[in-house]
């Protein structure tokens, strides 16, 4: 009996475990998306009615070009492909390259009817810079976390103090 107490509060503890970190995901991303519109807004300085017709369109492209890149991700490790599937996965990359192309024309044509063109052509430019200063920002946060770890007082198993 105590054997079944403590594999049930073993797995309601990982199952708590995964809601919370499943939950600092969601939050995470939406922190990120929060940040995205900010930027986004001020890089292309949208007004409120452009943001209200720009939003929904872009966040339509996104999930499509994401569903796009996720397909040119093998199945399997290259090393491990024969040459037919080599060349076949290849030719699937090519296809898919060709629809972003495709998919980014018509979206920014879209893009077109509701923004001026000028703030149409910054989106690029606007993309690339959101995704440095994230890569940035993550980095940061990366060096402060091993710098509080790196200077917190431990001993080490492995060495012998003397």
């Amino acid at each position: 009996m105590r054997q079944l107490t403590l594999i049930v509060a073993f797995v309601s503890l990982c199952s708590w475990a995964a809601i919370a970190q499943t939950q600092s995901n969601k939050q995470a991303q939406e922190r990120i998306e929060a940040y995205k519109i900010a930027f986004f807004t001020k890089k292309l300085q949208l007004t409120a009615a452009e943001s209200k017709v720009f939003w929904p369109l872009y966040n339509e492209y996104e999930q499509q070009r994401e569903q796009l890149r996720k397909q040119l991700k093998p199945d399997t490790r290259l090393e491990l492909m024969s040459d037919d599937e080599l060349k076949a996965h290849l030719y699937k990359q090519l296809d898919i390259e060709e629809q972003l192309v495709a998919l980014r024309r018509a979206y920014f044509e879209q893009f077109m009817e509701v923004l001026p063109l000028r703030k149409v052509a910054l989106i690029p430019q606007a993309e690339q810079q959101f995704k440095r200063q994230l890569l940035e920002e993550l980095r940061r946060r990366r060096q402060q976390r091993q710098g509080v770890r790196d200077q917190s007082p431990h001993k080490s198993r492995f060495k012998r103090d003397r």
